[in-house]
């Protein structure tokens, strides 16, 4: 008995030390709880090669310290360092999220991201009481090594936390709505995508849009939760592609410098073998995307960084895009509408489907309206098929297709009619109408020339031809001034001309409206403006007005005044009232 006693011995012994050795290691778990899911396993993570520049100076830095200590997520460390006394805390954090660590006391500090990137130059910036803390918007999964020195002899109290400073602003939890625009250019694989600016402090804010290629239409795709999950993803996709690209640094720290390192640039070329995009506009609310892959679906999440919050992220709004074909502008009919020629370096494109009316229209009428001055040319296609074609479009002009069929589907292209008309040639108002007269607009004359019969010293007489239109309508005659000695071009067809808004314009001379003369279609209408001064000039618009509705112009006319009259007229020139 006694023989045996001394294996037992030591078997009661293992088991014992076996006890204390789980029991500690429980209490350690215990101690930290809520760092769980903030801890990775040391062999999750490969280091970059040595002679990667951004890992020599993490072992420059690594190879004078030599005391190291973890770091663990909303737990406080407390410890007393001499002066210039080096420190090391390693933290590693096994989700994406902002960062925020705290100082009692200032050091001198560096952060390494994954034993390569240092990211004091891509922390928020913090001013006045906020120095003794270091704010990283976006801390992706990884390890962090955080080098300290104390400048001078005390306690450090070091903390640090897996939020933003700033999560508690109020506004985060007010509803805002923004609505993303996008225009298909397929044939150019572009797509321009605008949006709304946001509503919360928009003098600060920037903006990031996520792109996100999904496997089909049907599926939508799943929006990130936050930024800081696209930012992760993302990097993780630029370090996969560079795995096998030679550089001893492959998506270290360039996928940090890809996202916040980028400036802006108004169009930005995707790369089509990576599904994950991040483009960060700066204050600008458009973006054009190159390189799109057709007949694919792309998710489109916006989010704002605010600029005086220490880059505070916030989801705004998110849109899912088919990459088919361009879908034209409907037009609507009777409705004059001010249209662009040209957008971000393309052509705009307008579509109108005949209606099926009883009985069945035979034709189809358009009003041009060239704002500006300028001079454009338009197209019109039928399936890819062009069946009229005019240019030389410089004033209010009608254009008449015959032949049309319910149900057709007509595209309209506008573009200069040369190279020099293109800054000027911007916009232009249409109406369409499959009915013999415009619902809501006058009938112009086949000419619309405004003739000057008889200029005086201080007054001009002016005739036009008179409206076929049978309907009760109205003329007004508008005077603006002219600069002295100036050759641009102030004629704008498409300017409100409502009495209204036009006595409100800094040129206006004055206005006169009258009835139209009960006589035959096509007489000349005549009127005399007085009370003009010698020696200046005056653009002159005739237009016809419906008693519902908006007034068309004629074209217009300038008239110069001389600078020395022989003879004044006796006659009394009183202003219009």
């Amino acid at each position: 008995m006694r023989r045996q006693s001394g294996p037992v011995l030591g078997q009661v012994l293992a088991l014992v030390l076996l006890f204390l050795q789980d029991f500690v290691q429980l209490s350690a778990e215990i101690a930290h709880t809520p760092l769980a899911s903030n801890r990775i396993s040391q062999d999750s993570y490969v280091p970059p090669p040595s002679s990667c520049p951004q890992r020599l100076a993490y072992e420059k830095m690594l190879g004078s310290i030599d005391d190291v200590e973890d770091l663990y997520v909303d737990v406080p460390i407390h410890i007393a360092l001499e002066q210039r006394q080096k420190k090391r805390f390693v933290l590693q954090l096994n989700n994406s999220t902002p960062l925020t660590i705290l100082f009692s006391m200032p050091v001198a500090r560096q952060l390494f991201y994954n034993q390569t990137a240092n990211l004091l130059r891509l922390a928020a910036p913090a001013k006045g009481p906020t120095l003794g803390r270091l704010v990283l918007p976006c801390a992706l999964r990884g390890q962090y090594d955080l080098f300290v020195q104390a400048r001078q002899a005390g306690a450090l109290k070091l903390e640090a936390q897996a939020k933003h400073p700033h999560q508690s602003w109020p506004l985060l939890n007010h509803t805002h709505r923004i609505a993303i625009r996008t225009q298909n250019r397929v044939r150019k694989r572009q797509l321009i995508v605008k949006w709304e600016r946001s509503k919360f402090d928009y003098h600060a804010m920037h903006y990031c849009l996520v792109v996100h290629r999904v496997d089909s239409a049907t599926n939508s795709g799943q929006d990130f939760h936050s930024f800081c999950e696209a930012v992760y993803a993302y990097t993780r996709q630029q370090q996969t592609h560079s795995r096998g690209s030679a550089g001893p640094c492959p998506g270290a720290s360039s996928s940090w410098d890809l996202v916040w390192s980028r400036a802006p640039k108004r169009a930005r070329h995707l790369n089509p073998q990576h599904r994950l995009h991040i483009v960060c506009t700066g204050a600008r609310t458009q973006q054009q995307l190159r390189g799109l892959q057709p007949n694919s679906s792309y998710r489109l999440q916006l989010f704002g960084v605010h600029q005086r919050l220490q880059n505070l992220t916030l989801g705004l709004a998110s849109v899912q895009v088919h990459f088919n074909r361009t879908h034209p502008t409907e037009l609507r009919q009777h409705a004059l509408a001010l249209l662009k020629i040209g957008g971000l370096h393309g052509v705009q494109v307008y579509s109108y489907k005949v209606p099926a009316t009883s009985p069945p229209p035979s034709f189809m009428r358009y009003l041009l309206l060239p704002c500006a001055g300028s001079e454009i040319r338009v197209k019109l296609l039928r399936q890819h098929r062009q069946v009229a074609n005019v240019g030389n479009i410089y004033l209010p002009t009608y254009i008449k297709l015959e032949g049309v069929q319910p149900g057709e589907r007509y595209l309209m292209r506008f573009q200069p009619s040369n190279e020099d008309e293109a800054l000027r040639a911007q916009k232009v108002r249409l109406a369409i109408s499959t009915d013999r007269l415009f619902r809501d607009l006058p009938e112009l004359p086949d000419n619309i020339t405004v003739f000057n019969v008889r200029t005086r010293c201080t007054s001009v007489t002016i005739a036009w031809h008179g409206s076929p239109d049978e309907r009760a309508l109205s003329y007004c005659v508008i005077v603006f001034s002219l600069p002295q000695r100036s050759v641009a071009e102030f004629t704008n067809y498409c300017m409100d001309f409502g009495a209204v808004r036009v006595t409100q314009h800094k040129s206006f001379k004055y206005i006169r409206c009258r009835e139209k003369l009960p006589s035959n279609v096509d007489k000349l209408e005549t009127e005399t403006i007085l009370s003009l001064t010698p020696g200046d000039s005056y653009l002159i618009y005739v237009t016809a007005n419906l008693s519902i509705g908006k007034p068309l112009p004629y074209q217009t006319l300038t008239v110069h005044m001389g600078s020395q009259c022989l003879e004044l007229d006796s006659q009394d020139q009183s202003e219009y009232e």
